[in-house]
């Protein structure tokens, strides 16, 4: 996330011994999110654990008698491009397992809408200022991540270095894909392997792409509209240009940010060392070819309706319903007034089924299965 701001800010400190230090933090994987457990005077929150952004605050939380408003006039972009200028206040205490954030900063932002998609409850975002200065390795296989003063040695690693953006320290770098050389976010909030804007897409594409229609990603203000695009590519960073990762799933969209996620980061234990500024990645053992499983379309809930709100340009797709199209039941959950446990219900049933039975308004029934993207690029 990007930000310009109109006044400088002291460090936030934190609360420890002086001595150095190694703790383990549990995370769980919610809709490719790491949401993580804080405590705020003394209450218990999700948060997402995000190095693409600075730390931010459900707007409902802000009524801690302890939290300090902050002159600043801070302008945030989302990874969509979309703008909004946020307030700052300071939150004198925040706790992670052993570790006491003190007067850590927070943009403040209205979590409203974020959780109307959510069937978890989040509270914030724990950004890339809070992470400063401090080593974070991500075990994915164990749901872990192991926070420390100390820098890792680097045997076996891939180091990749990385800057430093002012004030929300988010790290970022430069990737080569198919001959171009693209800016890049680390970015363990984006649940993508990589995704890149349009304009970049433009420079690298072949014929190979697969189109979709409707907004393909939600992103902190909101959707991206439009036309999106998913490929395949093979990359590399410049700082090891001899080490290519194939077949790595992309998406093209609305935004000019690239972004590199979970779903490329959780095959090698990530290391996000702020003490040396340096990604390491352990490519030990690397990840077996899988197919690329997908409905092939999104569906939300919008005004009160269950919406097809997106769909790749694919015949047998099209030929079933279009974006915008109402589904009113899925198998045998009526959806026609869906309320947030029935549209909880419906995510929880494409994960866990490979066919379902759609009602569209007319009481048309048309049966859906998941496929492999692979096959299209």
């Amino acid at each position: 996330m990007k930000y310009k701001w109109l006044l400088s800010l002291a460090c936030m400190l934190l609360s420890l011994t002086g001595k150095a230090f190694e703790y383990k933090i549990p995370f769980t994987l919610y809709e490719n999110k790491i949401l993580i457990e804080v405590f705020i005077e003394k209450k218990k929150y999700n948060f997402v654990f995000d190095s693409g952004a600075m730390s931010l605050l459900d707007k409902d939380m802000v009524d801690m008698k302890k939290a300090k408003n902050v002159a600043i006039d801070l302008e945030a972009e989302d990874a969509n491009e979309q703008k909004k200028k946020l307030s700052v206040v300071q939150v004198p205490s925040l706790k992670l397992e052993n570790i006491n954030f003190k007067d850590g900063y927070f943009a403040v932002h209205d979590f409203t809408a974020i959780n109307e998609r959510s069937c978890v409850p989040i509270a914030g975002i724990f950004g890339s200022n809070l992470m400063n200065n401090l080593v974070w390795k991500i075990d994915f296989r164990e749901k872990v991540i192991t926070v420390t003063d100390q820098s890792l040695p680097a045997d076996g690693y891939l180091e990749i270095p990385f800057e430093k953006e002012a004030f929300s320290n988010v790290p970022h770098t430069k990737l080569n894909v198919r001959g171009a050389v693209i800016e890049l976010v680390l970015d363990t909030g984006s649940g993508d392997a990589l995704t890149i804007g349009k304009t970049a897409f433009d420079k690298i594409k072949d014929s190979t792409l697969l189109e979709g229609t409707g907004p393909s990603s939600t992103s902190l203000f909101g959707n991206n509209d439009g036309t999106f695009y998913e490929d395949s590519v093979a990359i590399s960073f410049p700082a090891a240009p001899g080490k290519l990762f194939k077949g790595i799933h992309t998406t093209a969209q609305g935004n000019e940010m690239a972004l590199l996620g979970i779903d490329f980061l959780k095959h090698y234990q990530p290391v996000f060392d702020y003490k040396a500024n340096k990604l390491l990645l352990n490519t030990d053992t690397l990840p077996e070819p899988e197919p690329l499983m997908s409905w092939g379309f999104g569906l939300a809930g919008m005004e009160g309706k269950l919406i097809v709100i997106n769909m790749f340009n694919i015949p047998e797709l099209q030929a079933l319903f279009k974006v915008g199209e109402q589904i009113i039941a899925v198998n045998d959950i009526n959806t026609e007034k869906p309320n947030k446990l029935e549209l909880c219900r419906i995510m929880e049933l494409r994960k866990q089924k490979d066919t379902l039975v759609l009602t569209k308004a007319d009481g048309t029934k048309v049966t859906v299965s998941k496929i492999d993207l692979q096959n299209y690029f």
